[in-house]
């Protein structure tokens, strides 16, 4: 029964330390930034969502809209709900928009990514994580917070 305890601390302690491990793995590098005009796709993993990725994609989210003639006062408040959301802006450059979230445990970073296009009257956004393969919905669901923001 010793045995059994102890292998089981052993198994906790090793996946508390490669959370750890990943953690810090993620706060190297940065946003992926464009390819050419648009925000680049996600990948495969399930820690990812955008507005270009095809609508039967899971990675799909719908983009944010406004007004065409209020892309000055959108482009404003889309910062302020970045960083009321816990975001740090990293790039601030229109019509392109990254930002960086950590979580609180482990300090996971996420990338968060807007291009906002005038004419149509979208922001299109990517949202990430760094590493692992899954975030539990963590980037869809700041994003539909930040959409509710954007709402306001």
């Amino acid at each position: 029964m010793k045995a059994v305890f102890i292998g089981v601390g052993v198994l906790a302690i090793t996946i508390v330390v490669g959370f750890i491990y990943l953690g810090i793995q993620s706060r190297s590098g940065s946003a992926p930034g464009m390819a050419g005009m648009q925000l680049r796709a996600c990948s495969d993993k399930p820690n990812c969502v955008s507005s270009d990725a095809l609508v039967e994609s899971a990675a799909h989210i719908a983009p944010f809209t406004f007004e065409s003639t209020q892309a000055d006062a959108t482009w404003v408040k889309l910062i302020d709900s970045v960083r009321a959301e816990g975001g740090d802006v990293t790039v601030n450059a229109p019509p392109y928009l990254a930002a960086t979230f950590r979580s609180k445990l482990f300090g996971f970073a996420d990338d968060l990514e807007c291009l906002i296009d005038q004419d149509k009257g979208v922001v299109h956004i990517r949202a990430g994580a760094r590493v692992g393969h899954s975030d539990l919905n963590v980037n869809r669901n700041r994003v539909e917070r930040l959409r509710e923001r954007l709402s306001r």
